[in-house]
């Protein structure tokens, strides 16, 4: 049966092959001599012919793995798989095409050995297509000596866990940090876009991928490595320990400028009341608060009270003020910011009752009459004026009747 087998093989008659192939008994495939020969001669349409109804012994797997055009190869990994010498086989000679094409279809069974000896090209294709099944594989991926392979498995968007980060952390993998948190800064900025979510409604959610969790981020501030901080600073909404920590231990207001700038007001995340205000007083006394005023304030009170007259000169040219905040922003008495709140109102719109009663209390004859030159005043504020001063209550009916 060999001699003909050959015989036909080097005739490399198709036709009779495919005969050959059809007569032969189920379940006696060729031995291993004639798979090598047939493997050797290797017409596409004769070895196609064969797997179509028997599998190959893993000696000749390889060979067959190796040689084979991609259709071929593909046909018979989607059919039969492949057995687990020929899969380390395609690892260990690095056999690129191949392994796209059984990533493609089947996909590697042994992770492990995948991780340990593959190279940066297969790996890369195989994470691609998978997820890894284990925090020690991601371990194991984490410490491979092409530090790519990591950041592109998260830019995949797949899960790491907290044991997982904490080795980044403690082991300052700079680059991996650098990836997870850039992605989930990507993230955050997707769930929050035209108020889809808010920052408290993922906190009360226990939304993941977002955002590093409060544990990793004390581990950030204790590994005191200023690049990993730094970094975490720039894309992470910050948890209210993390807050009282940038306190506690003297950050300076370039950090705070650098948060600011990036996060404040993204998605409604603040700082917790008693830390913003920290924060306000600190950028205020640098001069650095003008990242403040690009989104309105939840407690708009305490930025005006504390701000520099610059921000808050910016921010009452985009934003109406509370009315408590009107009040706090004449009872700070400064002349300039005054003036500038009242450029802001209309004859139609004016400032509250409260804060004409605070603007008649504090203000010069001047700032009164620069706002009583357009629009008019409650009673409570005409009262206190006619003790004040008679002669600008006088100038005040000159232009509004009583």
């Amino acid at each position: 049966m060999e001699k003909k087998f050959i015989e036909l093989v080097e005739r490399d008659s198709v036709s009779e092959l495919q005969a050959y192939f059809a007569d032969m008994p189920e379940g006696k495939p060729l031995d291993i001599h004639e798979e090598q020969v047939l493997l050797e001669y290797f017409s596409p349409l004769a070895v196609k012919s064969y797997i179509n109804r028997f599998r190959f012994s893993e000696k000749a797997e390889k060979m067959f793995i190796e040689k084979a055009p991609s259709e071929l190869r593909r046909q018979y990994i989607h059919y039969y798989g492949l057995q687990k010498g020929t899969e380390r086989f395609i690892i260990d000679k690095n056999l690129t095409e191949a392994a796209m094409d059984y990533t493609e279809t089947r996909g590697f069974e042994d992770v492990n050995y995948l991780l340990k000896y593959g190279s940066a090209t297969i790996i890369r294709g195989h994470l691609r297509e998978n997820k890894l099944a284990s925090d020690s594989q991601l371990v194991t991926l984490l410490y491979h000596e092409n530090k790519s392979l990591f950041p592109a498995y998260i830019r995949h968007g797949r899960f790491i866990s907290d044991v997982v980060q904490t080795v980044v952390v403690e082991e300052h993998h700079h680059e991996a940090f650098r990836a997870l948190t850039n992605y989930y800064y990507g993230q955050y900025l997707k769930k929050c876009r035209n108020g889809h979510q808010s920052y408290d409604d993922m906190l009360k959610k226990g939304v993941t991928g977002v955002f590093l969790s409060e544990n990793i981020q004390l581990k950030v501030m204790d590994s005191e490595d200023k690049r990993l901080i730094e970094q975490m600073i720039l894309t992470t909404p910050l948890a209210v320990s993390v807050q009282k920590l940038m306190f506690e231990r003297n950050y300076g207001p370039g950090w705070f400028k650098n948060h600011a700038e990036h996060l404040y007001g993204v998605g409604g995340y603040r700082f917790a009341p008693e830390y913003e205000k920290k924060m306000f007083k600190l950028l205020a006394n640098k001069d650095l608060d003008d990242c403040l005023t690009k989104f309105r304030q939840r407690d708009d009170v305490s930025f005006v009270q504390m701000a520099s007259v610059g921000a808050v000169t910016k921010y009452i040219k985009d934003y109406w003020l509370s009315d408590d905040a009107q009040v706090a922003l004449v009872a700070r008495g400064n002349a300039e910011l005054i003036e500038k709140l009242i450029s802001r109102y209309t004859p139609e719109h004016g400032m509250c009752w409260q804060a004409e009663v605070k603007l008649v209390e504090i203000g010069s004859k001047e700032t009164i009459m620069k706002y009583t030159s357009f629009h008019s005043m409650c009673s409570e504020a005409l009262a206190l004026l006619k003790k004040k001063s008679p002669e600008t209550l006088a100038d005040y009916y000159t232009k509004h009747a009583y």
